[in-house]
């Protein structure tokens, strides 16, 4: 599991994870009321590889990423909620 977590959480896949919500939200923005719920995922993402590409860079010799705690926190709870939102959530009704 914990490999798995490793493989994941590098800046290239979050990079790419957090510019394909940004694409997803682009494309559906004309047809979906409720797409800007999938900028929340896309912003987590992104922060969590540049958080990554940081430590990576000027702190390569830490070995204990407490850091890496919250932003998975944060990835792994902006993506679970904010998904379903998106395709479940709709337009309020006019009167």
């Amino acid at each position: 599991m914990y490999e798995m977590i490793g493989l994941l959480y590098q800046t290239v896949p979050l990079t790419v994870g957090g510019v394909g919500f940004l694409v997803l939200y682009f494309a559906l923005r004309r047809t979906r009321w409720s797409s800007h719920y999938l900028l929340w995922p896309a912003v987590a993402w992104l922060l969590a590889a540049l958080d990554e590409w940081y430590m990576s860079t000027f702190q390569p010799q830490m070995n204990i990423r407490v850091d890496a705690l919250p932003f998975m926190l944060l990835v792994a709870t902006t993506t679970l909620s904010c998904v379903p939102m998106t395709f479940l959530h709709r337009r309020p009704q006019r009167q």
